[in-house]
């Protein structure tokens, strides 16, 4: 079998790298176009360095025929190289924020149940750069700060996305190469999700308008607001740390008041989420009332937080309390 396309193979080598031989890799695959080329390239990648190469298939049986997809990437994925092909079947339970946010609930507790199980080092994902931009569209619109805008990151843990910054048509062009077809989500063309809506009608507008160029330019700007939000964080983290004790003694309002915003709210929400507040329900109303506690104090009451904790300002100190009796 011929090898794939260069910039595959140098994509995904930059993130094994570092792995010692006989390594266990995993490739996450749905049998669509980005992973079957993730999985063909990190088998051609793996053999070089000496590394064991196994893929997880997750079978979200959301629709009739969801065992034959799972089977035949698996047959697919034995055709590329693989070693070791694992299929979990899971169920997706409906939340508030949707199916495609249950799927992916469940898939990722999926790679996170055979991690444990196999011992493997990493698992590697086939997000593109054409996902990262949809992703960052997405989450401006909702009126996102800096840690949501700056959207998927190439190295998260555990899980490594060695093509994020490829655009899908050379990752999916690569498959003609070997003649090998991909399967194609029908929920891909569902235009009931809002990614498919902003796949198929504002990503092409985007290009229409703006250019090419548009999509590598929304890469960037989550790169570069990725690494301004890991500043800000380690600031906010530096203060809360030279702090004696937050829980016995709160944050001194004098102290939060000469801080920047930006480090002040990210004080208060470390410091919440340690005494005990829900981070998921945990929202940016939240904190702009807690931080109301700082900067606009009237005599206002307390304020109630998921998890049944309280923000409250008691003798120029602003604490976190439990309000369970």
């Amino acid at each position: 079998m011929i090898n794939p396309p260069i910039e595959l193979q140098n994509a995904v080598q930059n993130l094994l790298k570092d792995l010692d031989p006989g390594d266990l890799v995993l490739v996450g695959c749905s049998g669509g176009a980005d992973s079957l080329a993730l999985v063909w390239t990190t088998s051609v990648v793996g053999k070089r360095l000496e590394l064991k190469t196994g893929a997880v298939i997750v079978d979200h049986q959301l629709i009739s025929e969801s065992n034959d997809v799972a089977q035949n990437a698996e047959k697919q994925c034995e055709e590329l190289g693989i070693e070791k092909v694992i299929i979990k079947k899971v169920e997706v339970n409906q939340t508030n924020e949707g199916l495609e946010a249950a799927a992916r609930i469940a898939r990722y507790e999926a790679f996170e149940n055979v991690l444990h199980e196999t011992n493997a080092k990493v698992i590697l994902l086939a997000h593109t750069q054409d996902d990262q931009a949809e992703t960052v569209l997405m989450r401006l619109t909702r009126g996102s700060g800096a840690k949501s805008l700056s959207g998927m990151s190439a190295i998260s843990g555990k899980y490594l996305r060695p093509f994020l910054h490829l655009r899908k048509k050379i990752v999916h062009d690569s498959l003609d190469l070997i003649g090998m077809k991909a399967w194609q989500d029908p929920a891909n063309f569902d235009n009931q999700y809002l990614r498919v809506k902003v796949r198929q009608e504002l990503m092409p507008k985007l290009i229409e308008v703006l250019g090419e160029g548009a999509i590598s330019s929304l890469d960037k700007t989550s790169q570069l607001l990725r690494l301004d939000n890991q500043a800000l964080d380690d600031l906010a983290q530096q203060f809360v740390d030279a702090q004696d004790d937050v829980k016995k003694n709160g944050l001194k309002v004098k102290e939060l008041e000469n801080l920047p915003e930006a480090i002040r709210t990210r004080v208060l929400k470390i410091c919440a989420v340690a005494s005990g507040v829900h981070p998921g329900p945990f929202s940016f109303e939240h904190i702009e009332a807690i931080d109301a506690l700082v900067k606009n104090w009237h005599g206002q009451g307390n304020v109630d937080l998921p998890g049944f904790i309280q923000a409250t300002r008691v003798d120029g100190s602003l604490r976190f309390i439990s309000s369970k009796h």
